[in-house]
Parts: C-alpha cells; structure tokens; sequence
C-alpha cells in the first residue's frame, strides 16, 4: 500500500500518521480522555497536508488493542467511518506490538533481544506480552497477550530482556521486576507510526481486511466489577 492513514488510541495517547510511498507523518499527543475530541482533526490535518481525500488513499491500518475499552472504541468508530464511507480495506495491528517495536526503535542495549511489555489496564491489572526480536528489525509474538494482575507478570529471563509500557512504572511490583531486567522504557507508548510499519510489514505475506473486520481486541471481557 503506497498511501497508508494509521490510527492508534488505545492507551492514553492519540496518534494519526499517513505514510505516503515512503514518507511517513505522525500527530502524536499524550491526552487521556480527550480521544474523541483529537482524532478526526489529526485525521483531517494530514489529509489536507498531503491534499489527498479519504477515497485515494490505499488502506487504514489501527491499532486494534488490547487497551481502554473507551479510547479504543472512539478510535475503531472512526477507522470503520473512513473505510466504510470511502470503502477501503484495514489493517489490525497489536497494541501491545507497537509498544514493544517503539522500544525497539528507541535502541535497545546490545545483547537485548527480548520485550517484555505491560501496560496499565485499571482494576489492578495490565495487558501484557513478550516479544522477541528477529534478524530483519521487527518484534515477534511470543507466548500470548493476556490481562493479569501486575505481580503475575514473569519475563522470560533477566538481564537480556527490555520492559517497556507504563505497568512498569504504576504498579510498584513491577518496579521491582525491573530491578532484575537490563532495561526498563515505562514511557514507551503505541503510536500510529509504529502501527504503520507494523501494517506494511504484515501486508508483505498477508492481505488486508473488509472495513467490516475492524474490530477491537479487549481481552478482558468484565469491566464493571473489580477482580476477585
């Protein structure tokens, strides 16, 4: 896809990027609860910068969650609106993957080869997964994405691995976690130029979505009640 609009709210930031052929822009702001207020202006303003139309672009690619049950759901509400009304394809992308790349991106120390990610989910828990770097500079799934409690998260080993996402700073058993790991980011946040690139990696061996597959991955299916 040549031009691609990636969206990503799945945490507390918001971030638009359209990549077009090579050139990638991104809005990014870290504004909890001010989703739907950001979103479709990000939209509209990379669009009239690149004076393209929703109806010439190639795709959507958006960061399918896990995360906020709320922002996620403004953010797929606008990827569904674009495509459906200018009847372009999608692209899903993890949440949890795009933290783990953005950390990669950061540069990581040598030797480090894994990404342990956790992000605050409320309720006392967090979405988590690991990662595993491969030879063409990209994060690969390993394992599963889950919702636990902060203390149930295990990297797999110690000074070889990176822990990325806000957890690691909200919940203090995670603090200590990374006392044991060789590199800690807590800041590193999903972000729609990472989306972006994770989508056209995907794209290489993978063909994208109807509109109607846009759909958000909560993982955790009870949100009224805290866990017993």
């Amino acid at each position: 896809m040549n031009k691609l609009l990636s969206i990503e709210t799945s945490a507390e930031s918001c971030s638009v990027a359209l990549s077009v052929f090579d050139n990638t822009r991104e809005k990014f702001e870290h504004a909890p609860r001010r989703h739907a207020e950001l979103i479709l202006p990000m939209v509209s303003s990379l669009l009239a910068e690149a004076e393209l139309e929703p109806g010439q672009l190639d795709g959507i690619a958006f960061g399918r969650g896990p995360g906020s049950f709320t922002s996620l759901r403004i953010g797929i509400g606008v990827v569904q609106g674009l495509a459906w009304g200018a009847d372009l394809p999608v692209v899903p992308v993890s949440s949890l993957a795009a933290v783990a790349q953005a950390a990669l991106e950061r540069g990581l120390p040598p030797g480090v080869r894994r990404i342990c990610v956790a992000m605050d989910a409320r309720m006392q828990e967090v979405y988590t997964a690991d990662f595993e770097v491969n030879v063409d500079g990209f994060v690969i799934l390993s394992g599963e994405e889950r919702v636990c409690p902060p203390g149930d998260v295990q990297a797999q080993g110690t000074v070889d691995v990176c822990a990325a996402g806000n957890g690691f700073e909200v919940y203090p058993e995670l603090r200590k976690l990374t006392r044991e790991l060789g590199h800690c980011l807590p800041d590193c946040w999903p972000r729609a130029g990472v989306v972006s690139r994770l989508a056209a990696r995907w794209l290489e061996s993978n063909k994208p979505l109807p509109a109607a597959q846009a759909q958000p991955v909560y993982i955790r299916n009870k949100v009224a009640n805290k866990p017993t």
